[in-house]
């Protein structure tokens, strides 16, 4: 061995300046004689006598482990170093070495720094002359003893056999090793065997090695291989370990003395289970990936429009589907330039365009362009008609690779546009009046989705909307009798009991909508933006959607509000998610995407140009085309009442629209749907969002009153709220927030949205709220404005706003800071609605049943009111578990509620109390039910409710 050569195996000869010279000039300040080798020298074979001592594998080689194998095979006692690119992570180098060959303990992989190398490659050199020296030193230790033995000859040679094994496994690997005789008998166990066999050596040293529980037939032949003169032998072998399968790593290398004379074989072993299992998932990934290919050549050969791809300035063919070779003919034009194989044009500008293409990276579109094919030879040329565009082929280095040349042969619509051109003057009349017919279609068909989305808003609002009337009905009979003294507040309250019935008429009627968002644009880039939200979408979706995420190299930066963008994600991802029933597969992509004037002109607000797409898909059941006709419409939806509000995709739509950007939905039936957000292209460079400010969520139990017509927004709010503690009233509108703040109940913090239905805006609450109580807190909460808070841009003076779509730690942070910069409200807090009332006046016992809290707690004091006990519960099983303890003479339960229905516990509860009087409490009319009961509409008086407990 030469310990001061260093050995540099790379893909290709050095070059001046390259990598592979930087590295041999930082040996050579190191001493160190430095000698070159391809690859190929390696794996044809390398002189013994040559072997350096230490060897140093490039990064630029294709198979390194191959590689590095060939080298042992050669070399046994150099050392091996693997040089990785500074780019390359650890784990992806070892992943490129796949499962690691049996190289011995001598050698590593290092980084690719010419100096850092070049140090650790002396060092390598230092420990293999060290290594060579106590080799020497065991050789002559062996001659010495060989001159001076006592024992007998079979015992020397045993002894000397050993301290030939005691050298060899210095310098073998550090894994399971076993030293054998030429009898196969154990002369040496490591502590690797013992751990991997559950052998000490005391039961294996002296037995031979074919009672051993990994040793199986096969391996005599692998063992007479080597006796025969093959230096190394390794070989994969199942088998079984203490009752488990496994796979072992066999090698088998001869031990001879200084004759050459075969005194045993050493046996290193090593579990390689998991690394083939490893490789084995590798290779069906592989053939997975080959499927693929397959499918997408089918795709790409398929496909009804001509496709054809160049490579490079000279624009060369790359490929070309069948519809190319239907257009120009059956030839071979792979590997020819486009001038060659492409359809000539009228005035030759082929090359023109496609060398502006290739130098500008814009691409160019053709409208019914002129082109003549001749199909066969020695047949005359014909003329056909096609729109194309070619596209500039972006490598991830941002350079154009090729041109990617996309069209449709259109003769057939070119020859009946010009047949329809010569006709049009005789249909000018005929078509004028059929577009004013069509016209008129349109708008009866516009005005029939508009009632048609209304009309499914109106069922959603009635019960929910009598419920908010219920509770400004409560409220005021509760004050008739703090107002009875004065002529001018019964007059008030009066009116207002006259308002409240009006509002019973008004729930037939509908609201007007009207959404506008003050949109934040910033150059944004969409990727790092999407892969921000993967664990958001996790937890959005569950464990039953699989997300994939597809982004397309070199992406263009859009203008684009970051915040609502991730806010159409969401909703369209749980439009998904519902669409698989929780159970599928969500593909987000984003790619750069053209839009031609053809399309633009074939849309409405669509202007030609460059975009960003972004591409939801699902493998849901699709969509039939009338329910795509009116997708983007308010309040449309196709899942059941009360499990959708219809404005995921009409907020998508808007959204959209106010970023200068298109959408459109594709879909078919049973096949799933695609969602496509096309969204401008700006050059500005990218600003990046600011850091989210991260701390523990911190809650409280002050009393909050949540105003929002919403209800799933609501009862998200809620939910969110009595997980942080706070006690939460609430209101669908600012009408029936203000009877809750009138009432004189405990509120520290007003939680409202901006935008509310009914005469009094959301501001006016605000200020009203402030009057009655001085140190209540206000905090708004906005999707969209209508110039109510903010001007210009701005919020008004004052006002505190927390946008929607808001997180938990937001609301948390925020409802904080207000709280603890108000004084605590000097008033004090009300009873729990769902706490019973003593009230010791009557003998009847009322049990009342009733899911909103604040709704319950007015029922009970009117009932009280009346001389009567009530008693609150706020779910039916509750109220069951207090009718199997206590005795009561009438049940007034609401009809609607989660979990148990009313009328199920009415059938419990006459089983239980077969005298218990029923009422029914319902916005929906007369209950019919089978057990004995009567009917209390919402809303309803103090009049109507005595009424009804006299007579049930």
């Amino acid at each position: 061995m030469i310990f001061k050569t260093v050995a540099i195996i790379a893909s290709d000869k050095p070059h001046a300046g390259d990598e592979v010279s930087v590295l041999g000039t930082a040996l050579q300040s190191q001493a160190l004689d430095v000698r070159y080798y391809r690859d190929t020298d390696a794996l044809n074979g390398l002189a013994a006598e040559d072997e350096p001592a230490v060897v140093i594998l490039m990064p630029s080689l294709g198979k390194p482990a191959m590689v590095g194998k060939a080298v042992r095979a050669a070399w046994s006692q150099c050392e091996l170093i693997f040089a990785r690119a500074p780019d390359e992570q650890m784990d992806a180098f070892r992943k490129t070495l796949g499962l690691a060959p049996m190289l011995g303990a001598h050698w590593s992989i290092a980084e690719l720094q010419p100096d850092t190398l070049a140090i650790q490659a002396a060092q390598a050199a230092s420990r293999a002359r060290r290594r060579i020296k106590l080799r020497t030193t065991l050789d002559q230790a062996n001659a010495s003893l060989s001159a001076t033995r006592t024992v007998d000859d079979h015992e020397y040679r045993r002894l000397r056999t050993a301290d030939y094994y005691l050298a060899n496994f210095i310098n073998a690997a550090q894994e399971a090793i076993i030293g054998v005789d030429a009898r196969l008998d154990v002369l040496y166990w490591s502590a690797g065997a013992e751990e991997l066999l559950g052998l000490s050596a005391r039961e294996t040293v002296g037995r031979t090695l074919r009672a051993l529980p990994f040793w199986a037939p096969m391996l005599d032949k692998l063992v007479e291989k080597v006796a025969a003169g093959q230096r190394m032998h390794v070989v994969e072998h199942r088998c079984t370990l203490r009752d488990v399968d496994v796979v072992l790593e066999v090698m088998l290398s001869a031990v001879r003395d200084e004759s050459g004379a075969l005194i045993g074989i050493s046996v290193t072993l090593r579990d390689v289970s998991a690394l083939v299992a490893e490789r084995l998932a590798h290779e069906e990934f592989g053939r997975a990936i080959r499927q693929e290919r397959q499918h997408l050549q089918q795709l790409f050969e398929q496909a009804p429009g001509f496709v054809v791809v160049t490579q490079g300035p000279q624009h060369l063919v790359e490929l070309a589907n069948r519809a190319f070779y239907q257009l120009v003919g059956h030839r071979n034009i792979i590997g020819k330039p486009a001038s060659e194989a492409f359809p000539r044009l009228k005035d030759q500008a082929l090359l023109e365009w496609l060398d502006r293409v290739y130098s500008t990276k814009r691409p160019h579109t053709g409208r019914s362009m002129a082109v003549y094919v001749q199909r066969a030879p020695d047949t005359p040329a014909e003329t056909r008609y096609v729109d194309f565009v070619f596209q500039p082929v972006i490598a991830e280095n941002g350079l154009v690779s090729g041109i990617f040349f996309q069209g449709h042969d259109v003769t057939a619509q070119k020859l009946a546009q010009e047949e329809l051109q010569r006709s049009r003057e005789n249909l000018q009349m005929l078509v004028e009046e059929r577009t004013r017919e069509l016209e008129r279609s349109q708008m009866a068909l516009h005005q029939s989705q508009k009632l048609e989305a209304i009309g499914k808003l109106t069922g959603g609002v009635a019960h929910d909307f009598n419920n908010v009337l219920q509770i400004i009905e409560g409220n005021l009979e509760l004050l008739r009798p703090v107002v009875g003294h004065s002529p001018g507040g019964v007059a008030k309250l009066d009116a207002a009991v006259a308002a409240v019935g009006r509002g019973a008429k008004l729930s037939s009627q509908l609201l007007a909508f009207a959404r506008r968002q003050p949109l934040k644009p910033v150059p944004t880039n969409l990727s790092r933006l999407l892969r921000g939200m993967d664990d958001l979408l996790r937890r959005a979706l569950g464990e039953g959607v699989q997300i994939e995420t597809v982004i397309a190299g070199g992406l263009w930066t859009t203008m684009v509000d970051p915040n609502q963008l991730e806010n159409v994600i969401i909703n369209l991802a749980i439009n998904a998610r519902d669409a698989m029933q929780g159970n599928g597969k969500l593909t987000l992509e984003l790619s750069n995407a053209m839009l031609d004037d053809h399309y633009a002109q074939s849309q409405a607000d669509v202007l030609p140009g460059q975009y960003v797409m972004l591409a939801v898909s699902d493998t849901g059941s699709g969509m039939p085309p009338d329910v795509i006709e009116h997708a983007f419409e308010p309040f449309f939806t196709t899942k059941p009442e009360g499990q959708g509000t219809g404005l995921g995709l009409s907020m998508a739509y808007g959204f959209a629209k106010q970023s200068s950007g298109h959408i459109r939905i594709y879909s078919e039936m049973g096949s799933g749907t695609t969602i496509k957000l096309y969204l401008p292209r700006t050059h500005e460079v990218e600003i990046a969002s600011p850091a989210v400010v991260s701390g523990t969520v911190i809650g409280g139990d002050e009393t909050i009153l949540v105003v929002e017509d919403d209800l799933a927004v609501q009862a998200t709010v809620i939910d969110l709220l009595g997980g942080l503690g706070y006690k939460v009233l609430r209101a669908n509108d600012a009408q029936s927030a203000l009877s809750i703040l009138q009432s004189g109940l405990h509120i520290d913090l007003l939680f409202t949205d901006v935008v509310m239905p009914g005469p009094m805006r959301s501001p006016d609450l605000a200020r009203q709220a402030k009057q009655l109580l001085p140190d209540i807190a206000v905090l708004f909460t906005s999707g969209y404005t209508q110039n109510a808070i903010v001007h210009g841009g701005r919020l008004d003076p004052g006002v505190e706003l927390l946008s929607k779509p808001y997180r938990l730690h937001d609301l948390a942070r925020k409802i904080r800071q207000l709280l603890a910069s108000h004084k605590p409200v000097t008033l004090a807090k009300s009873t729990a609605a769902s706490a019973p009332i003593e009230k010791a006046v009557s003998t009847q016992q009322v049990l009342i049943l009733e899911d909103q809290a604040d709704l319950l707690f007015m029922a009970c004091e009117m009932v009280e009111m009346l001389g009567y006990t009530a008693k609150g519960c706020g779910t039916a099983e509750e109220a069951l578990e207090v009718l199997g303890r206590l005795r009561f003479d009438i049940l007034l339960t609401d009809v609607n509620l989660p979990g148990m229905s009313g009328i199920d516990l009415a059938h419990e509860a006459a089983r239980q109390q077969p005298e218990l009087r029923i009422i029914f409490m319902s916005g929906e009319g007369a209950i019919s039910a089978s057990v004995k009961s009567t009917s209390l509409p919402k809303p309803f008086n103090v009049q109507q409710l005595k009424e009804a407990l006299e007579s049930s």
